[in-house]
Protein backbone atom coordinates (compact mmCIF):
# COMPACT_ATOMS: atom_id res chain seq x y z
CA UNK A 1 0.00 0.00 0.00
CA UNK A 2 1.58 3.26 -0.90
CA UNK A 3 0.18 6.86 -0.81
CA UNK A 4 1.35 10.21 -0.31
CA UNK A 5 1.58 11.02 3.48
CA UNK A 6 0.03 14.37 4.75
CA UNK A 7 1.72 16.03 8.07
CA UNK A 8 1.36 13.42 11.21
CA UNK A 9 -1.71 14.75 13.16
CA UNK A 10 -0.73 14.86 16.97
CA UNK A 11 -3.86 13.17 19.05
CA UNK A 12 -2.06 14.71 21.89
CA UNK A 13 -4.40 16.77 24.49
CA UNK A 14 -3.66 20.38 25.40
CA UNK A 15 -0.60 21.48 24.73
CA UNK A 16 -0.03 25.02 26.51
CA UNK A 17 -2.32 26.90 29.42
CA UNK A 18 -2.68 29.92 27.78
CA UNK A 19 -2.33 32.24 30.15
CA UNK A 20 -2.69 34.86 27.53
CA UNK A 21 -5.74 34.77 25.24
CA UNK A 22 -4.92 32.94 21.97
CA UNK A 23 -4.66 35.60 18.99
CA UNK A 24 -6.46 34.95 15.87
CA UNK A 25 -4.66 33.68 13.31
CA UNK A 26 -4.25 35.01 10.01
CA UNK A 27 -7.30 35.02 7.56
CA UNK A 28 -6.27 32.80 4.77
CA UNK A 29 -6.62 33.80 1.20
CA UNK A 30 -10.64 32.98 0.38
CA UNK A 31 -11.90 32.31 4.16
CA UNK A 32 -15.39 33.71 5.15
CA UNK A 33 -14.00 35.26 7.51
CA UNK A 34 -13.14 39.09 6.92
CA UNK A 35 -14.38 38.79 3.41
CA UNK A 36 -15.78 41.79 1.64
CA UNK A 37 -17.81 42.51 -1.88
CA UNK A 38 -16.35 45.27 -3.22
CA UNK A 39 -19.17 46.69 -4.18
CA UNK A 40 -20.96 47.24 -1.01
CA UNK A 41 -19.49 50.83 0.43
CA UNK A 42 -16.46 50.97 2.88
CA UNK A 43 -15.55 47.13 2.03
CA UNK A 44 -12.02 46.20 0.45
CA UNK A 45 -11.59 44.33 -3.06
CA UNK A 46 -12.93 40.46 -3.09
CA UNK A 47 -9.89 38.31 -2.29
CA UNK A 48 -7.97 37.75 -5.64
CA UNK A 49 -8.46 33.73 -5.35
CA UNK A 50 -11.90 33.99 -5.36
CA UNK A 51 -12.08 36.59 -8.65
CA UNK A 52 -14.91 35.68 -11.13
CA UNK A 53 -16.88 33.28 -9.16
CA UNK A 54 -17.88 35.74 -5.96
CA UNK A 55 -22.16 36.62 -6.88
CA UNK A 56 -21.59 40.69 -8.25
CA UNK A 57 -23.05 43.03 -5.05
CA UNK A 58 -23.65 39.43 -2.96
CA UNK A 59 -23.08 39.64 0.68
CA UNK A 60 -22.63 35.95 0.94
CA UNK A 61 -18.93 34.24 0.32
CA UNK A 62 -18.74 31.31 -2.17
CA UNK A 63 -20.03 28.10 -1.45
CA UNK A 64 -17.35 25.75 0.02
CA UNK A 65 -17.00 23.73 -2.91
CA UNK A 66 -16.49 27.00 -5.43
CA UNK A 67 -13.89 28.54 -3.06
CA UNK A 68 -12.06 24.71 -2.95
CA UNK A 69 -11.98 24.93 -6.79
CA UNK A 70 -11.10 28.07 -7.14
CA UNK A 71 -7.82 27.36 -4.28
CA UNK A 72 -6.80 23.96 -6.56
CA UNK A 73 -7.27 26.19 -9.42
CA UNK A 74 -4.96 28.52 -8.12
CA UNK A 75 -2.17 25.99 -6.53
CA UNK A 76 -1.40 24.75 -10.14
CA UNK A 77 -0.85 28.11 -11.24
CA UNK A 78 3.12 28.14 -11.06
CA UNK A 79 2.86 24.99 -13.22
CA UNK A 80 0.68 25.85 -15.89
CA UNK A 81 2.87 28.98 -16.18
CA UNK A 82 5.42 26.91 -16.58
CA UNK A 83 3.77 24.57 -19.19
CA UNK A 84 2.70 27.15 -21.30
CA UNK A 85 6.52 28.15 -21.41
CA UNK A 86 7.61 24.50 -22.96
CA UNK A 87 7.01 23.13 -26.35
CA UNK A 88 5.88 20.47 -27.09
CA UNK A 89 9.28 20.11 -29.51
CA UNK A 90 7.75 19.39 -33.11
CA UNK A 91 4.88 21.68 -33.47
CA UNK A 92 5.97 24.31 -30.83
CA UNK A 93 2.79 25.09 -29.69
CA UNK A 94 2.41 25.80 -25.86
CA UNK A 95 -0.07 23.28 -23.66
CA UNK A 96 -3.43 23.95 -22.98
CA UNK A 97 -4.16 24.33 -19.51
CA UNK A 98 -6.79 21.99 -17.99
CA UNK A 99 -9.85 22.99 -17.13
CA UNK A 100 -11.29 22.87 -13.48
CA UNK A 101 -13.55 19.64 -14.66
CA UNK A 102 -10.93 18.29 -16.65
CA UNK A 103 -8.39 18.45 -13.22
CA UNK A 104 -11.29 17.13 -10.91
CA UNK A 105 -11.40 14.42 -12.96
CA UNK A 106 -7.68 13.30 -12.84
CA UNK A 107 -6.34 11.64 -9.81
CA UNK A 108 -2.49 12.81 -9.79
CA UNK A 109 -3.33 16.45 -11.01
CA UNK A 110 -4.48 17.67 -7.74
CA UNK A 111 -2.96 18.56 -4.70
CA UNK A 112 -6.39 18.57 -3.15
CA UNK A 113 -7.62 14.86 -2.51
CA UNK A 114 -9.80 12.75 -5.06
CA UNK A 115 -12.97 11.39 -4.05
CA UNK A 116 -13.33 8.26 -2.27
CA UNK A 117 -15.90 5.79 -3.89
CA UNK A 118 -19.56 7.43 -3.88
CA UNK A 119 -17.96 10.85 -2.11
CA UNK A 120 -19.51 13.49 -4.19
CA UNK A 121 -16.88 15.68 -5.56
CA UNK A 122 -18.34 18.83 -3.13
CA UNK A 123 -16.34 16.86 -0.30
CA UNK A 124 -13.24 15.92 -2.12
CA UNK A 125 -11.39 18.62 -1.21
CA UNK A 126 -11.80 18.17 2.70
CA UNK A 127 -10.60 14.23 2.51
CA UNK A 128 -7.46 12.42 3.78
CA UNK A 129 -5.51 11.20 0.33
CA UNK A 130 -4.19 7.79 0.24
CA UNK A 131 -4.55 4.60 -1.74
CA UNK A 132 -7.34 2.10 -1.15
CA UNK A 133 -6.36 -1.05 0.80
CA UNK A 134 -6.47 -4.01 -1.69
CA UNK A 135 -5.30 -6.95 0.55
CA UNK A 136 -2.35 -7.79 -1.50
CA UNK A 137 0.29 -9.58 0.18
CA UNK A 138 0.59 -12.49 2.62
CA UNK A 139 -0.26 -11.02 5.88
CA UNK A 140 -3.97 -10.62 7.17
CA UNK A 141 -5.18 -8.31 8.84
CA UNK A 142 -7.26 -10.13 12.04
CA UNK A 143 -9.60 -7.77 13.64
CA UNK A 144 -11.32 -7.70 17.23
CA UNK A 145 -13.91 -5.39 18.47
CA UNK A 146 -14.11 -4.27 22.69
CA UNK A 147 -17.93 -3.87 23.68
CA UNK A 148 -20.77 -5.35 22.71
CA UNK A 149 -23.08 -2.82 23.16
CA UNK A 150 -25.74 -1.21 20.63
CA UNK A 151 -23.22 0.80 18.46
CA UNK A 152 -19.93 -2.07 19.51
CA UNK A 153 -22.50 -4.98 18.19
CA UNK A 154 -22.78 -2.88 14.67
CA UNK A 155 -19.45 -1.59 14.49
CA UNK A 156 -18.63 -5.42 14.87
CA UNK A 157 -21.38 -7.05 12.88
CA UNK A 158 -19.72 -4.30 10.01
CA UNK A 159 -16.42 -5.65 10.05
CA UNK A 160 -17.48 -9.10 9.66
CA UNK A 161 -19.14 -8.92 6.91
CA UNK A 162 -15.89 -6.83 5.04
CA UNK A 163 -13.70 -9.23 6.85
CA UNK A 164 -15.78 -12.39 5.31
CA UNK A 165 -16.19 -10.29 1.75
CA UNK A 166 -12.57 -8.61 1.20
CA UNK A 167 -9.40 -9.97 0.79
CA UNK A 168 -6.07 -9.46 3.75
CA UNK A 169 -8.28 -9.67 6.50
CA UNK A 170 -8.71 -13.20 8.60
CA UNK A 171 -12.29 -14.12 8.78
CA UNK A 172 -12.65 -14.79 12.22
CA UNK A 173 -13.90 -11.46 13.81
CA UNK A 174 -14.35 -11.43 17.85
CA UNK A 175 -15.68 -9.04 20.31
CA UNK A 176 -15.72 -8.85 23.79
CA UNK A 177 -19.17 -9.40 26.15
CA UNK A 178 -18.82 -9.58 29.53
CA UNK A 179 -20.05 -12.69 30.84
CA UNK A 180 -23.42 -13.31 32.62
CA UNK A 181 -26.06 -16.16 33.28
CA UNK A 182 -29.21 -15.47 31.33
CA UNK A 183 -31.71 -17.07 34.29
CA UNK A 184 -33.31 -20.02 32.65
CA UNK A 185 -31.40 -19.74 29.34
CA UNK A 186 -27.54 -20.18 29.79
CA UNK A 187 -24.51 -17.99 29.72
CA UNK A 188 -24.52 -14.68 27.45
CA UNK A 189 -21.57 -15.50 24.96
CA UNK A 190 -23.24 -18.90 24.57
CA UNK A 191 -26.50 -17.38 23.38
CA UNK A 192 -25.05 -14.92 21.20
CA UNK A 193 -22.87 -16.99 19.33
CA UNK A 194 -25.90 -19.94 19.08
CA UNK A 195 -28.58 -17.49 17.81
CA UNK A 196 -26.49 -14.97 16.23
CA UNK A 197 -28.18 -11.68 17.75
CA UNK A 198 -27.40 -9.85 20.80
CA UNK A 199 -30.97 -9.82 21.91
CA UNK A 200 -30.12 -7.45 24.71
CA UNK A 201 -28.84 -4.72 23.01
CA UNK A 202 -29.39 -4.70 19.21
CA UNK A 203 -32.35 -7.04 18.78
CA UNK A 204 -33.37 -8.82 16.03
CA UNK A 205 -30.57 -8.20 14.35
CA UNK A 206 -28.78 -11.01 12.63
CA UNK A 207 -25.13 -11.56 12.95
CA UNK A 208 -22.41 -12.75 10.94
CA UNK A 209 -21.26 -16.25 11.31
CA UNK A 210 -17.92 -15.44 11.66
CA UNK A 211 -18.67 -12.84 14.29
CA UNK A 212 -17.63 -14.38 17.70
CA UNK A 213 -18.50 -13.79 21.20
CA UNK A 214 -15.76 -14.14 23.37
CA UNK A 215 -16.04 -13.51 27.27
CA UNK A 216 -11.91 -13.15 28.34
CA UNK A 217 -10.83 -9.71 27.08
CA UNK A 218 -7.04 -11.04 26.43
CA UNK A 219 -8.46 -14.34 24.55
CA UNK A 220 -10.25 -11.09 22.17
CA UNK A 221 -7.40 -9.23 21.15
CA UNK A 222 -5.08 -12.34 20.67
CA UNK A 223 -3.14 -12.32 17.20
CA UNK A 224 -5.67 -9.27 16.40
CA UNK A 225 -4.07 -5.99 14.49
CA UNK A 226 -6.67 -3.90 14.44
CA UNK A 227 -8.18 -3.14 17.43
CA UNK A 228 -11.97 -1.66 17.75
CA UNK A 229 -12.33 0.29 21.59
CA UNK A 230 -16.19 1.10 21.62
CA UNK A 231 -16.75 0.95 25.93
CA UNK A 232 -18.41 3.36 27.53
CA UNK A 233 -15.13 5.63 28.73
CA UNK A 234 -15.82 5.41 32.36
CA UNK A 235 -15.42 1.08 31.98
CA UNK A 236 -12.04 2.19 29.64
CA UNK A 237 -9.34 2.12 32.93
CA UNK A 238 -9.56 -1.52 33.75
CA UNK A 239 -9.46 -2.20 29.69
CA UNK A 240 -6.49 -0.32 29.51
CA UNK A 241 -5.37 -2.14 32.66
CA UNK A 242 -5.46 -5.82 31.52
CA UNK A 243 -4.45 -4.92 28.07
CA UNK A 244 -1.19 -3.32 29.37
CA UNK A 245 -0.03 -6.80 30.59
CA UNK A 246 3.56 -7.87 28.84
CA UNK A 247 2.18 -10.13 25.81
CA UNK A 248 -1.24 -8.92 25.49
CA UNK A 249 -1.15 -7.02 22.36
CA UNK A 250 0.05 -8.24 19.17
CA UNK A 251 3.53 -6.00 18.17
CA UNK A 252 2.14 -3.60 15.08
CA UNK A 253 -1.10 -3.75 15.93
CA UNK A 254 -3.53 -0.73 15.31
CA UNK A 255 -6.32 0.79 17.21
CA UNK A 256 -9.71 2.97 16.95
CA UNK A 257 -11.63 4.71 19.04
CA UNK A 258 -15.66 4.99 18.56
CA UNK A 259 -15.96 6.20 22.33
CA UNK A 260 -17.56 9.06 23.32
CA UNK A 261 -16.64 11.62 25.94
CA UNK A 262 -12.68 13.13 27.44
CA UNK A 263 -10.92 12.41 30.39
CA UNK A 264 -10.04 16.04 32.64
CA UNK A 265 -6.94 16.48 34.55
CA UNK A 266 -7.90 19.42 36.91
CA UNK A 267 -4.46 19.56 38.55
CA UNK A 268 -2.43 20.06 35.60
CA UNK A 269 -5.62 22.22 33.58
CA UNK A 270 -5.35 19.58 30.55
CA UNK A 271 -7.88 17.88 28.83
CA UNK A 272 -7.26 14.35 26.79
CA UNK A 273 -8.99 12.61 24.21
CA UNK A 274 -9.26 8.69 24.72
CA UNK A 275 -7.40 8.35 21.08
CA UNK A 276 -4.69 10.24 22.59
CA UNK A 277 -5.16 8.03 26.17
CA UNK A 278 -5.09 4.74 24.13
CA UNK A 279 -2.00 6.06 22.35
CA UNK A 280 -0.15 6.96 25.27
CA UNK A 281 -1.06 4.24 27.31
CA UNK A 282 -1.18 0.96 25.16
CA UNK A 283 1.65 2.18 22.55
CA UNK A 284 -1.07 1.90 19.47
CA UNK A 285 -1.55 4.54 16.88
CA UNK A 286 -5.00 5.13 17.53
CA UNK A 287 -7.66 6.86 15.32
CA UNK A 288 -11.71 8.04 15.61
CA UNK A 289 -14.45 7.54 15.04
CA UNK A 290 -17.91 9.07 14.67
CA UNK A 291 -20.51 10.82 12.95
CA UNK A 292 -24.36 10.54 12.96
CA UNK A 293 -24.47 6.72 13.40
CA UNK A 294 -27.74 5.40 15.28
CA UNK A 295 -26.65 2.10 16.27
CA UNK A 296 -30.26 0.21 14.76
CA UNK A 297 -30.41 2.14 11.37
CA UNK A 298 -26.90 1.31 10.85
CA UNK A 299 -27.57 -2.24 11.48
CA UNK A 300 -30.51 -2.39 9.32
CA UNK A 301 -28.22 -1.18 6.66
CA UNK A 302 -30.37 2.35 6.61
CA UNK A 303 -27.86 4.92 4.39
CA UNK A 304 -25.58 6.82 6.45
CA UNK A 305 -22.13 8.11 6.88
CA UNK A 306 -19.33 8.23 9.41
CA UNK A 307 -16.08 9.52 10.19
CA UNK A 308 -12.49 7.90 11.25
CA UNK A 309 -10.05 10.79 11.95
CA UNK A 310 -6.57 9.05 11.43
CA UNK A 311 -3.04 9.88 12.15
CA UNK A 312 -1.18 8.62 8.62
CA UNK A 313 -2.71 7.67 5.02
CA UNK A 314 -1.90 3.50 5.94
CA UNK A 315 -4.49 4.24 9.34
CA UNK A 316 -7.09 5.58 6.47
CA UNK A 317 -6.89 2.91 4.47
CA UNK A 318 -6.97 0.10 7.17
CA UNK A 319 -10.38 1.42 8.64
CA UNK A 320 -12.03 2.65 5.66
CA UNK A 321 -11.57 -1.21 4.19
CA UNK A 322 -12.41 -2.11 7.88
CA UNK A 323 -15.96 -0.48 7.60
CA UNK A 324 -16.82 0.90 4.62
CA UNK A 325 -19.75 -0.66 2.98
CA UNK A 326 -22.18 0.29 0.03
CA UNK A 327 -24.79 1.42 2.80
CA UNK A 328 -22.00 2.84 5.07
CA UNK A 329 -19.93 5.25 3.76
CA UNK A 330 -16.74 6.16 5.53
CA UNK A 331 -15.09 9.53 4.70
CA UNK A 332 -10.84 9.67 6.35
CA UNK A 333 -9.83 12.80 7.61
CA UNK A 334 -6.76 13.36 9.05
CA UNK A 335 -8.12 15.27 12.31
CA UNK A 336 -7.88 12.50 15.06
CA UNK A 337 -8.56 15.42 17.93
CA UNK A 338 -11.42 17.12 16.12
CA UNK A 339 -12.96 13.93 15.78
CA UNK A 340 -12.66 12.62 19.46
CA UNK A 341 -14.30 15.70 20.64
CA UNK A 342 -17.27 16.47 18.13
CA UNK A 343 -18.43 12.92 19.33
CA UNK A 344 -17.99 13.82 23.17
CA UNK A 345 -19.24 18.14 22.80
CA UNK A 346 -22.30 17.16 20.82
CA UNK A 347 -23.90 15.19 24.06
CA UNK A 348 -23.70 18.40 25.68
CA UNK A 349 -25.50 20.25 23.12
CA UNK A 350 -27.98 17.68 22.99
CA UNK A 351 -28.84 18.07 26.80
CA UNK A 352 -29.67 21.57 25.73
CA UNK A 353 -31.77 20.66 22.67
CA UNK A 354 -33.99 17.94 25.25
CA UNK A 355 -34.09 21.11 27.28
CA UNK A 356 -35.67 23.34 24.18
CA UNK A 357 -38.28 20.15 24.10
CA UNK A 358 -38.71 20.08 27.81
CA UNK A 359 -39.83 23.77 27.82
CA UNK A 360 -42.04 23.28 24.80
CA UNK A 361 -40.39 25.67 22.32
CA UNK A 362 -40.51 25.03 18.66
CA UNK A 363 -38.05 24.37 15.71
CA UNK A 364 -36.57 28.52 15.66
CA UNK A 365 -35.78 28.14 19.27
CA UNK A 366 -33.50 24.85 18.85
CA UNK A 367 -32.31 25.55 15.62
CA UNK A 368 -30.88 28.61 17.35
CA UNK A 369 -29.36 26.74 20.55
CA UNK A 370 -28.04 23.97 17.48
CA UNK A 371 -26.13 27.26 15.68
CA UNK A 372 -24.86 28.24 19.18
CA UNK A 373 -23.88 24.70 20.42
CA UNK A 374 -21.98 23.81 16.72
CA UNK A 375 -19.98 26.80 16.80
CA UNK A 376 -19.23 26.77 20.98
CA UNK A 377 -17.99 22.69 19.91
CA UNK A 378 -15.56 24.08 16.95
CA UNK A 379 -13.93 26.98 19.08
CA UNK A 380 -13.61 24.88 22.22
CA UNK A 381 -11.85 22.25 19.92
CA UNK A 382 -9.60 24.46 18.25
CA UNK A 383 -8.60 26.62 21.31
CA UNK A 384 -7.01 23.74 23.18
CA UNK A 385 -6.37 21.07 20.46
CA UNK A 386 -4.35 23.46 17.75
CA UNK A 387 -4.36 20.21 15.38
CA UNK A 388 -7.96 20.19 14.52
CA UNK A 389 -9.60 21.39 11.48
CA UNK A 390 -12.57 23.35 11.43
CA UNK A 391 -13.67 21.79 8.48
CA UNK A 392 -14.16 18.42 10.66
CA UNK A 393 -17.46 20.15 12.44
CA UNK A 394 -18.87 21.91 9.60
CA UNK A 395 -18.53 19.69 6.92
CA UNK A 396 -17.94 16.16 8.07
CA UNK A 397 -21.03 13.83 9.46
CA UNK A 398 -18.63 13.48 12.90
CA UNK A 399 -19.69 17.22 13.11
CA UNK A 400 -23.06 18.95 12.21
CA UNK A 401 -24.34 15.67 11.06
CA UNK A 402 -23.86 13.97 14.39
CA UNK A 403 -24.97 16.91 16.12
CA UNK A 404 -28.57 17.08 14.02
CA UNK A 405 -28.92 13.30 15.05
CA UNK A 406 -28.25 13.72 18.55
CA UNK A 407 -30.84 16.30 18.92
CA UNK A 408 -33.59 15.20 17.03
CA UNK A 409 -36.55 12.95 18.01
CA UNK A 410 -36.06 9.57 16.81
CA UNK A 411 -38.52 8.19 14.49
CA UNK A 412 -38.86 4.88 16.13
CA UNK A 413 -41.58 3.91 18.60
CA UNK A 414 -41.20 5.04 22.34
CA UNK A 415 -39.54 2.08 23.73
CA UNK A 416 -36.61 1.91 20.33
CA UNK A 417 -36.22 5.80 21.06
CA UNK A 418 -35.03 5.38 24.39
CA UNK A 419 -32.19 3.00 23.60
CA UNK A 420 -31.23 4.03 20.18
CA UNK A 421 -30.22 7.42 19.54
CA UNK A 422 -31.13 10.53 21.14
CA UNK A 423 -30.55 9.35 24.61
CA UNK A 424 -28.95 12.63 25.23
CA UNK A 425 -31.96 14.73 24.07
CA UNK A 426 -34.64 12.42 25.26
CA UNK A 427 -33.50 12.12 29.18
CA UNK A 428 -33.23 16.42 28.79
CA UNK A 429 -36.79 16.38 27.96
CA UNK A 430 -37.81 14.40 30.78
CA UNK A 431 -35.47 15.96 33.29
CA UNK A 432 -37.08 19.18 32.28
CA UNK A 433 -40.87 17.70 32.95
CA UNK A 434 -40.06 15.89 35.73
CA UNK A 435 -38.27 18.43 38.17
CA UNK A 436 -38.44 16.00 41.11
CA UNK A 437 -36.60 13.45 39.08
CA UNK A 438 -32.74 13.37 38.67
CA UNK A 439 -30.91 12.50 35.66
CA UNK A 440 -29.78 8.88 37.29
CA UNK A 441 -33.35 8.14 38.34
CA UNK A 442 -34.09 8.95 34.58
CA UNK A 443 -31.14 6.82 33.55
CA UNK A 444 -32.56 3.54 35.31
CA UNK A 445 -36.26 4.28 34.01
CA UNK A 446 -35.47 5.46 30.35
CA UNK A 447 -32.30 3.84 29.09
CA UNK A 448 -32.50 -0.14 29.66
CA UNK A 449 -28.68 0.08 31.44
CA UNK A 450 -26.82 2.10 29.74
CA UNK A 451 -25.86 5.73 30.62
CA UNK A 452 -25.94 8.95 29.94
CA UNK A 453 -22.60 10.28 28.41
CA UNK A 454 -23.73 14.08 28.12
CA UNK A 455 -23.91 15.14 31.75
CA UNK A 456 -21.12 13.46 32.63
CA UNK A 457 -19.13 15.43 29.60
CA UNK A 458 -20.79 18.87 30.72
CA UNK A 459 -19.43 18.24 34.42
CA UNK A 460 -15.96 17.75 32.65
CA UNK A 461 -16.11 20.67 30.00
CA UNK A 462 -17.42 23.24 33.18
CA UNK A 463 -14.80 21.84 35.54
CA UNK A 464 -11.64 22.40 32.69
CA UNK A 465 -12.78 25.40 31.61
CA UNK A 466 -13.34 26.56 35.15
CA UNK A 467 -9.85 25.37 35.46
CA UNK A 468 -8.69 27.80 32.46
CA UNK A 469 -10.71 30.67 34.07
CA UNK A 470 -12.65 30.46 30.25
CA UNK A 471 -16.24 29.95 31.27
CA UNK A 472 -17.04 33.33 30.02
CA UNK A 473 -16.34 32.08 26.17
CA UNK A 474 -18.51 29.20 26.22
CA UNK A 475 -22.23 30.28 27.62
CA UNK A 476 -23.90 27.31 26.60
CA UNK A 477 -21.99 25.07 28.02
CA UNK A 478 -21.94 26.83 31.20
CA UNK A 479 -25.87 26.60 31.27
CA UNK A 480 -26.09 23.28 29.92
CA UNK A 481 -24.12 22.77 33.54
CA UNK A 482 -25.88 24.76 35.95
CA UNK A 483 -29.69 23.25 34.39
CA UNK A 484 -28.23 19.77 34.94
CA UNK A 485 -27.44 20.56 38.43
CA UNK A 486 -30.64 22.19 38.89
CA UNK A 487 -29.18 25.60 40.13
CA UNK A 488 -30.21 27.75 37.24
CA UNK A 489 -33.68 27.43 35.86
CA UNK A 490 -33.66 25.62 32.01
CA UNK A 491 -35.31 29.20 30.83
CA UNK A 492 -32.15 30.77 31.48
CA UNK A 493 -30.53 28.66 28.73
CA UNK A 494 -31.06 31.36 26.19
CA UNK A 495 -29.32 34.48 27.84
CA UNK A 496 -26.13 35.44 26.45
CA UNK A 497 -26.38 33.28 23.51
Amino acid sequence: MSGLRPEMVSTASTQSLHDDPPSMPPSRSGSPLGFHIKSLPGSRPVSPTLDGIATPGSSRPPSPLLRAMANMSMSRKGDDEDDEESQDGEGGSKQRRPSIGESLSRKNSLKAPIPRRGSSPALAPFLAKYEEYTGEGDKKEKICVIGSGSWGTALARLAAQNAAEKEGFDEEVRFWVRQREIPGKGLLTDIINETHENARYLPEMKLPDNLVAVPSLTEVVKGATLIVFCVPHQFLPPVIKELSQPGVLTKGARAISAIKGIEVDLKNHEIHTYPSILEKKLGLPCSALGGANIALEVAKEEFCETTVGCPSPEDCALWEAVFSTKMFRVHAVTDVAGVSLSGALKNVVALAAGFVDGLDMGGNTKSAVIRAGLLEMQAFTLEFFPSATPETFSHHSAGVADLITAESVALYGEAQNTSFGGRNRKCAEAFVRSPEKTFEQLEEELLNGQRLQGVITSEEIYDFLASRDRLEGYPLFEKVYHICKREMDPKELFEAL
